[in-house]
């Protein structure tokens, strides 16, 4: 079995379905952070006094950021329990791949000693 069968046999949908996703939340997490940090800002991320409304705005921000974070995690879970799973199946075609050619090759021995013994 050739490389390209085997890599043929790896669920490439199930693998790509979740990656625009994961990649979409990253960029927008990156976004929000560089974005509240200063990256984008003329100040450069210099710490201003703070009053109450902008603690609080703060706060909330870190709660939504900690909420799409938590989420992220459950799609790469969910993604790499998906990968488990897809390499478990790709192992145990494997091994039945070896075991048939292992087979073949003592039933190949033994024609060929009972061919020369005639």
């Amino acid at each position: 079995m050739g490389t390209f069968a085997l890599l043929s046999l790896i669920p490439w949908d199930t693998i790509l379905k979740y990656s625009p996703i994961i990649l979409e939340a990253g960029q927008k997490l990156f976004g929000s952070v560089n974005k509240y940090f200063g990256g984008t800002s003329k100040g450069g991320g210099i710490h201003q006094k703070n009053s109450l409304e902008q603690l609080d705005k703060r706060i909330q921000l870190l709660e939504e950021n900690e909420l799409e974070q938590a989420d992220l995690i459950d799609k790469i879970a969910v993604q790499m329990s998906e990968l488990t799973i897809a390499a478990k199946i790709i192992s145990n075609r494997t091994l039945l791949a070896l075991s048939i050619s292992s087979l073949s090759l003592v039933i190949s021995i033994v024609l060929l000693v009972m061919k020369v013994v005639r």
